[in-house]
């Protein structure tokens, strides 16, 4: 094993994390979607970095927050000061000692992995880090699937990430989840992190608001697959769904091997 057992962190909702037994040189932080789970989003993940050699001098966190009650910029917020914490402090602090790392230590790259909703308070997070010019946004990245960008389509998104009892409750306006209409695609908060995105890129100061990569569902029918501002030309996979294309196994290594590459 090339990392700890899983350390419970306080940051955030149920957030784990894993950390490397060698010095590490890279952050990868794991971002669910909608009523997702900081863990069980991305599956067979945690085993695969835990059991292989890719992730060996990288640190891993699954990041979880309330993706029902809680509006998606206040969840961005959040994320920001987590992200302030852990790139402005020595990994120490989250509860786990390692004598190779002192009070100076900084990581050399950061990956980001978004699914869905998780790309907005990604992508926001980001824009908030550049208002306040922190030097190590430079060094983030990320790697979306499925990202909810470009915004949902709600009933789709219910049937298929909520039981049946929940997607009645919800339907029958029984208890109110905010963040639904953050994800209409003429929503302010997309309309706005289109905007804000395209703005810095015009000013030739936008290369953080373009992902590494985007990997859609070919049999995606949640969110809408249009491109947002620069990014690259999405890669699409047979077979998957919205819900599974982040999910790695041992038969479906294509999650694994992105978040690889942007290492």
């Amino acid at each position: 094993m090339s990392h700890t057992p899983p350390i419970f962190i306080k940051q955030g909702k149920n957030s784990t994390a894993y950390l490397t037994l060698n010095k590490p040189k890279t952050l990868v932080i794991f971002v669910h979607g909608f009523n997702g789970n900081a863990t069980s989003t991305w599956d067979e993940f945690p085993s695969l970095i835990r059991t292989g050699n890719d992730f060996a001098n990288s640190d891993i966190i699954f990041y979880g927050y309330d993706s029902l009650k809680v509006q998606a910029n206040n969840n961005a917020i959040r994320f920001y000061s987590f992200l302030k914490f852990i790139s402005e402090n020595t990994p120490n602090k989250l509860g786990y000692k390692r004598e190779s790392i002192d009070n100076d230590f900084t990581y050399d790259n950061i990956i980001i992995v978004a699914h869905s909703l998780g790309s907005i308070i990604v992508r926001r997070a980001l824009l908030n880090a550049k208002l306040e010019n922190k030097n190590w946004l430079d060094k983030c990245r990320m790697v979306l699937f499925a990202p909810a960008h470009r915004g949902a389509r709600i009933l789709n998104l219910l049937g298929e990430t909520m039981p049946i009892l929940e997607r009645l409750i919800a339907g029958l306006g029984l208890f109110a989840i905010p963040v639904l209409d953050d994800l209409k695609p003429d929503s302010l908060t997309i309309s706005n992190l289109i905007f804000d995105s395209q703005n810095y890129i015009n000013q030739n100061q936008g290369n953080f608001t373009i992902a590494h990569s985007v990997i859609w569902a070919n049999n995606e029918n949640v969110v809408y697959n249009e491109q947002f501002c620069n990014d690259p030309v999405p890669t699409l996979i047979d077979n998957k769904s919205h819900s599974s294309v982040c999910k790695p196994k041992s038969t479906y290594i294509d999650p694994y091997t992105a978040v690889i590459n942007a290492l």
